[in-house]
């Protein structure tokens, strides 16, 4: 009879054995080739990234070098394949792209390289963890004077871009697969991936402001006017008609039909005007800027609009155009009491805010910029419960960042599905992915930012945005 403990160093044998081989075909698998360019990749190369981008210099070609590992060969756009330390040109043009094809026994992967344009701006990106969201879309305003619009994947790589001769604020995907772009001087354009405009759209009786566009679920859309009017400024110190900047939301056909319309002036007094706003005017036009509109969120039954200079958030119904409830600013008879959330039961209010949202189990959130406070707060993405029968409004979560501390204007906040938020710090060169603890997935520092959009998996593919981005710069 053979005892457990004579049986032991046989057992043991058979898995050095069982090691041996597995650490002998781990040994025999083809590494990883090494891939450098001049002008060169961004990011560096990695097996795992599959988009790159360079500033190439169209009057010289672009020089590839290879070293490729025994068992792996590599092609350079579609010349013939070597294996081994060899090195390839390329002719590149603004925006083209050539591929990296690497065989190896397991298979072939395509790698892709586009020329970006000698304008596009400079910026980083730091990935720390895994993102939930597959891209971010941003607009890169240069000085106000021009902006590029970009898609960016999670290793901060810009898949995809299109150029305004005019700083364009709004840069949302819609849920139509078309990107919405506003620049200040209007119509809304909505683009397709290859940049082609599918349909452009303007407000009525008025100049359309630049602040959002949103696509309604029945393929209508809500804009609003930055509408000139006389309004009595009276409690403020100042004449009982003044120019001002007036804010009517319209609800619009693709056609440009006007469906429904809502007169901010008519249901929200300038005495609702926060007092250290009084003095900021509107600013392209330079006019008093009593309201300041800056979002407009579908509700299932009215809008949620959040105006910077009243420091609050509003609920309107649809179609009877009343106010449902009040979130910060002034009080009124339809305010909520905001719970749990010290900012407020310290006396305070949101400051600026932006980018109010409602989450599909019903809570609302927002980008709270802090930047009107007394004193200055930090930003900060929040989270509320409403509760319209106890008219309370319930501090959920917050978000803030170390490295984010002032946001002057603008800003987002987007919470995903999966418990992320993307926040967009306003005035900042600065967005970021974080975990519900504020700890940090992915950091992005470009230029001014207004908003930072996620987009889910599923929602674009990044092979679409190389198509359309070839079909942008096709010759």
């Amino acid at each position: 009879m053979i005892r457990a403990w004579q049986r032991l160093p046989r057992r043991l044998g058979l898995v050095a054995a069982v090691l041996l081989v597995v650490g002998l075909a781990t040994a025999c698998e083809p590494s990883s080739p090494s891939v450098t360019t001049d002008p060169a990749l961004y990011p560096a190369f990695q097996s795992s990234v599959v988009d790159y981008v360079n500033r190439c210099d169209p009057q010289e070609p672009t020089d590839v070098d290879v070293t490729a590992p025994s068992g792996t060969t590599v092609s350079v756009d579609g010349q013939p394949a070597n294996t081994g330390h060899f090195t390839a040109q390329v002719d590149q043009d603004v925006g083209d792209r050539f591929t990296i094809r690497v065989k190896t026994g397991s298979g072939t992967t395509t790698y892709h390289v586009r020329c970006l344009p000698a304008d596009f701006p400079q910026w980083s990106a730091e990935r720390t963890g895994t993102p939930q969201a597959q891209f971010y879309a941003t607009s890169l305003i240069q000085g106000f004077s021009f902006a590029y619009q970009a898609v960016f994947d999670t290793n901060g790589v810009p898949v995809w871009w299109t150029r305004t001769k005019n700083f364009s604020f709004l840069f949302e995907p819609h849920p139509d697969k078309r990107i919405a772009i506003l620049t200040v001087d209007g119509p809304m354009q909505a683009l397709s991936p290859t940049g082609q405009v599918a349909r452009t759209l303007d407000t009525i009786d008025g100049p359309t402001d630049f602040h959002d566009a949103r696509l309604l679920p029945d393929g209508n859309y809500v804009l609003a006017t930055a509408h000139k009017q006389q309004a009595d400024l009276t409690a403020w110190g100042q004449g009982n008609d003044v120019t001002v900047i007036n804010h009517v939301f319209q609800v619009l056909s693709p056609a440009g039909d006007l469906i429904w319309s809502w007169d901010t002036s008519q249901h929200i007094p300038v005495t609702e005007t926060t007092p250290s706003w009084r003095t900021e005017p509107e600013p392209v036009t330079g006019l008093a800027d009593p309201w300041h509109y800056n979002s407009v969120e579908w509700t299932g039954d009215g809008f949620i609009v959040s105006f910077r200079h009243l420091d609050a958030i509003y609920k309107i119904n649809y179609p009877s155009g009343t106010i449902a409830w009040k979130i910060g600013g002034i009080p009124r008879p339809e305010s909520l009491v905001v719970v749990s959330d010290a900012v407020f039961t310290g006396g305070g209010s949101f400051s600026g805010q932006h980018d109010a949202r409602l989450l599909p189990d019903g809570t609302v959130t927002l980008f709270d910029n802090g930047s009107r406070a007394n004193p200055t707060r930090n930003p900060r993405a929040v989270r509320y419960r409403i509760d319209t029968t106890a008219k309370t409004a319930t501090l959920l979560e917050q978000i803030t960042d170390p490295g984010s501390v002032f946001a002057g204007c603008c800003g987002s906040a987007r919470k995903l599905p999966g418990g992320n938020w993307v926040v967009g710090f306003g005035g900042s060169p600065v967005f970021t992915e974080q975990r519900p603890d504020g700890s940090r997935v992915f950091r992005f520092v470009g230029t001014f930012v207004y908003r930072a959009v996620p987009i889910l998996p599923g929602q674009y593919t990044a092979s679409a945005f190389r198509a359309g981005m070839d079909e942008q710069y096709a010759a």
